[in-house]
């Protein structure tokens, strides 16, 4: 019998995907505070990074930062135990998808929003897809 088929190996595998899927999701949770935060207290630094004109009406852009706070928020139970609570990692993944599509038909400098998302859309589909390949391997 080879390693691979132990189950130690595969609940060794299991937690490693876990500790790699919850960092990057947890790096990708803290940037959406971040920019939130700053959106929320600084909407015309925002708008100026981005390259748009300052936010007209002036409360679009803390209505975006406070919208991207309670977002996160509903994500914390998906990082918490991605196992378990499965419903707002797969909405979380479909979700940066579609914005990364919003962002995509808005143009101009809209298009660093949906670099954003595309590329933690892609990495955070991959690592779960592979946590629950490694969980389903682990069960006896």
């Amino acid at each position: 019998m080879t390693d691979t088929l132990t189950i130690g190996w595969t609940t060794t595998r299991v937690t490693e995907s876990r500790a790699l899927y919850r960092r990057v999701l947890g790096l990708n949770l803290i940037l959406h505070v971040f920019i939130g935060l700053a959106c929320l207290f600084f909407p015309h630094w925002v708008a100026d990074m981005v390259g748009l004109p300052g936010p007209i009406p002036a409360g679009w852009t803390q209505a975006w930062g406070g919208m991207l706070i309670l977002i996160t928020a509903l994500y914390v139970p998906g990082w918490l135990d991605p196992l378990v609570n499965r419903a707002p990692n797969l909405i979380g993944i479909l979700g940066r998808f579609w914005m990364g599509t919003v962002w995509t038909f808005c143009g101009g400098a809209f298009l660093w929003f949906a670099a954003f998302d595309y590329l933690f859309a892609v990495i955070i589909a991959v690592l779960y897809l592979r946590l629950l390949r490694s969980s389903l391997m682990a069960r006896p």
